[in-house]
């Protein structure tokens, strides 16, 4: 069973996003579906062939921790109400 899992993430892998030959594991749990823990079990295995542009799969997850990318927002602002004339 693991062999068939093992292969649907070998052949994901050219389909997200790599950066600075950086896998995330979060890229890979959403593009397979794979439940987290038997991805997470997957690549502790360390048997996985990768592509030449990556380098090794991030097991941090961002998504699992509530972590959030990019600018924190502030406070969000209060829309103007347009005033009723009569």
């Amino acid at each position: 069973m693991l062999l068939r899992y093992k292969q649907a993430v070998e052949r994901a892998i050219p389909h997200v996003p790599v950066k600075n030959g950086v896998v995330e594991i979060d890229s890979l749990w959403v593009e397979t579906s794979i439940p987290y823990s038997l991805l997470q079990e997957i690549l502790a295995r360390g048997d996985l062939v990768l592509p030449e542009n990556v380098q090794r799969i991030s097991t941090t997850s961002r998504a699992r921790t509530g972590e959030q990318r990019g600018k924190k927002k502030g406070k969000p602002r209060r829309r103007k109400k347009d005033k009723v004339r009569n």
